[in-house]
């Protein structure tokens, strides 16, 4: 934890030293959304996530996280929570990320626990008045903890792993009602993949209403080759602009 606060630290004076962008963005946000993922032998799990957003100040928002995963055999399969702390964009091109998320998953054989840290840089390149280029790197550190449901972020025990992430593609903007996103990575709003196992993502936000935008996507996971799949996911839900 030592490790993880001295990071947030120098990011926090990193970002005072500078002067983001001015752009109107909500005080308080919340993401609400199921997803449906079947895997490749045709198992299936749901689960359902709250993602709560708000501003802290010009220049950092604080975004959290909570999953609660159902298999078909067993309700309480998985938990997933993270904490999040996002910037507001340098020159009108760039913010960072970084991220604490923690896994419980009871419905493998043995069950574990896993804490992910990750720090990213994620870009837009505008290309026309209605297509943005997306790109973003960074890097991971996960702990793996077998045996364990405690929930608790770890660092030293277990088993650790360090490894970089990714996510490129294009943005289409729809007349400012929304925006489509087609891309390829190896992160999502709570958990990174390991590079051999990223995915493909068809994803949309559409405005249905003044303070409601509908979510939704389909991802295609692979294991290291792009016709060998992993997992498909369905996602949808709302986002509620609330202040």
């Amino acid at each position: 934890m030592k490790i993880i606060f001295l990071f947030l630290l120098g990011l926090s004076f990193t970002l005072n030293a500078q002067q983001p962008d001015s752009v109107s963005e909500d005080k308080i946000s919340l993401l609400i959304y199921t997803r449906i993922i079947s895997d490749a032998n045709g198992n299936w799990r749901i689960d359902q996530n709250i993602v709560p957003n708000f501003r802290l100040n010009s220049w950092l928002k604080l975004e959290l996280g909570i999953r609660h995963g159902e298999t078909t055999n067993q309700f309480g399969a998985y938990y997933h929570y993270k904490i999040e702390l996002q910037t507001r964009s340098f020159w009108k091109k760039v913010n960072f990320i970084a991220r604490m998320s923690d896994n419980v998953v009871d419905y493998t054989n043995p069950d574990y626990r896993r804490s992910n840290y990750l720090f990213i840089a994620e870009s837009k390149l505008p290309l026309s008045k209605s297509c943005v280029a997306l790109a973003a790197f960074g890097y991971v550190y996960s702990s793996t903890q077998n045996n364990a449901r405690d929930g608790l972020p770890n660092v030293d025990e277990g088993k650790g792993n360090n490894y970089p992430t990714y996510k490129a593609g294009l943005r289409y903007l729809i007349q400012d009602k929304g925006n489509l996103d087609l891309v390829v990575g190896s992160y999502d709003v709570f958990n990174p993949y390991l590079l051999v196992s990223p995915f493909t993502q068809a994803g949309f936000d559409y405005e249905m209403a003044k303070r409601t935008t509908l979510y939704s996507y389909f991802r295609y996971q692979f294991d290291h080759q792009i016709d060998v799949p992993l997992n498909y996911f369905l996602g949808i839900g709302v986002r509620l602009h609330l202040l």
